[in-house]
């Protein structure tokens, strides 16, 4: 069905072409005879030299935009070509591999380890679309699922097709790379099995899905864009989709609705697919997604949060001992989020040294600060190496928010330090900008450059040429840098990208540099 309508465009295009040279090449030869009607005499002139030129300006035009237009049909064939079964087997095994090299570092060491802790999951009906149900989101209480339930069963109870909803900090992203790395083991052992890839939401920035994913496995993964449409139309791709809520707050409706059309689409209606989302983002949507079921990654109890403190050993006995003594300080402490920081934060201080006081937002601005000041200033990194001395904690502490200012600034989550005019490119804040026009108009300008100059096929070449120059004035793109606070467990490799831990850190960063 796709193909077809691609082949039904280009048609379309090479007879609007067509017709539209001609008749330029019509007007031209009339203009040069002098053969033009009175009518156009009478408005231009016995000699209208400027519609001879107009006409000549117009054909450049145009034979421009049939080239332009050959182009993109031959790419579009290159990409409709069959794929043999030799190539589809070897591309998918290194996808796979692709896929698990990426992705396994994030379970192998991450940054909360310190509070690996086993979440409960609670099914959500209410939060699908039913369309024999209601049309707008309810507010109606989940099933609790058995304790010990992981997110690969409900994924599979779900006949593959899932939402997965939770807290800021509740532990989503890291159930979903525990999702891709059961699913990469049934990839490995089973050649029939689907591939997952783990894509970022936070990447997206318009347009059909399917076309987005095949940009995005064509740059992250460097797969072929005809082995793509080969392996989503055999239904062999598990698309695992984190961070709905990290898609600009103006296109999360869009976002959903071409996620509900690539579902509903020909060929894809069984797709195996995972999402994503914070839960209070999600409330504030007028649709809801059209997958099979839904889960929200319930927050720690009380008793397990003290239940962890009491067997995490005499480097806790500080956050122990003021949490039992402050409900409010303990009830902070039930997403994995915020119980893992305040453990590396506060260990081995003393109770008086652990800062809780004021609201629960104001409690945890304190918990971030003493992490960040901790994860600077300890004597070993989370991989036993020895400090790297060539950065000192306030240098440290600058270029973070300096790079959180700039990630806020333009309403992104990752920066990537080969291309830093990308984070100015995906960037969506003038929708929301309310600052003095003069400022609008230069931000604008700056964007719509930066869009202008991706384009081009000399960018890659310039960004390499520019990349010293990126690294003095962007300083926190250096790699000794980003590769210092990534052993400090302050950033994060997401791709080719880096982002800061989580999303909730970077934007008590960003609201520090504001301030």
């Amino acid at each position: 069905m796709g193909s077809r309508r691609r082949l039904q465009d280009q048609r379309f295009g090479w007879r609007a072409g067509t017709l539209f040279t001609a008749f330029i090449l019509f007007v031209a030869m009339e203009t040069a005879s002098g053969l033009f009607p009175d009518l156009v005499k009478a408005a231009v002139g016995e000699k209208p030299r400027w519609l001879t030129a107009a006409c000549v300006v117009a054909l450049i035009v145009a034979a421009v935009g049939l080239y332009i237009r050959h182009l993109r049909t031959q790419l579009e064939r290159q990409d409709l070509t069959d794929v043999g079964q030799e190539q589809l087997e070897r591309e998918r095994g290194a996808l796979v591999h692709r896929v698990h090299h990426t992705w396994s570092r994030d379970l192998g060491l991450r940054w909360n380890d310190a509070a690996r802790l086993e979440l409960d999951l609670e099914d959500s009906p209410s939060a699908v679309h039913d369309p024999w149900g209601e049309r707008h989101l309810t507010t109606e209480a989940g099933i609790p699922l058995p304790s010990g339930t992981s997110l690969r069963t409900a994924y599979d109870q779900h006949n593959r097709q899932l939402l997965v909803l939770g807290a800021p900090g509740a532990g989503k992203t890291v159930q979903m790379l525990e999702l891709v790395a059961s699913l990469i083991e049934d990839a490995q052992s089973d050649a029939e099995a689907p591939v997952p890839v783990f894509l970022l939401l936070t990447n997206w920035r318009g347009g059909s899905l399917e076309r987005w994913l095949i940009t995005e496995l064509q740059r992250r993964y460097r797969t072929p864009s005809n082995v793509t449409r080969a392996i989503l139309t055999a239904g062999k791709f598990c698309l695992i989709l984190d961070g709905l809520d990290e898609v600009s707050p103006e296109q999360q409706e869009e976002c959903v609705s071409r996620i509900n059309d690539f579902i509903s689409a020909d060929g894809h209606s069984h797709c195996p697919i995972a999402i994503s989302c914070r839960i209070s983002d999600y409330q504030q949507m007028k649709q809801r997604i059209t997958v099979n079921g839904a889960v929200t990654v319930q927050p720690l109890p009380l008793h397990a949060v003290h239940a962890f403190l009491n067997s995490a050993g005499a480097q806790a006995q500080g956050l122990r001992s003021a949490a039992a003594a402050d409900p409010d300080l303990a009830r902070l402490l039930t997403t994995p989020l915020m119980l893992g920081i305040a453990v590396l934060a506060y260990a081995g201080v003393t109770e008086e040294a652990v800062h809780s006081t004021g609201t629960i937002a104001e409690r945890r601005e304190l918990v971030f600060d003493a992490f960040l000041k901790r994860m600077i200033t300890r004597d070993r990194t989370l991989r036993g190496d020895r400090v790297n001395g060539r950065f000192s904690a306030v240098e440290t502490e600058g270029r973070l928010l300096a790079m959180a200012s700039q990630m806020g600034r333009y309403q992104v989550t990752v920066i990537y330090p080969k291309d830093p005019l990308r984070i100015i490119a995906q960037s969506t804040v003038l929708d929301e900008f309310d600052g003095r026009p003069s400022d609008r108009i230069f931000l604008k300008i700056m964007i719509t450059t930066a869009r202008a100059l991706s384009r081009l096929p000399t960018y890659r070449l310039a960004t390499l040429i520019a990349s010293p120059v990126n690294q003095i004035v962007y300083p926190y793109l250096r790699r000794d840098f980003v590769d210092y606070c990534c052993e400090r467990a302050l950033l994060q490799r997401k791709g080719d990208g880096v982002a800061f831990i989580h999303k909730t850190f970077q934007d008590h960063l960003t609201q520090r540099a504001w301030t």
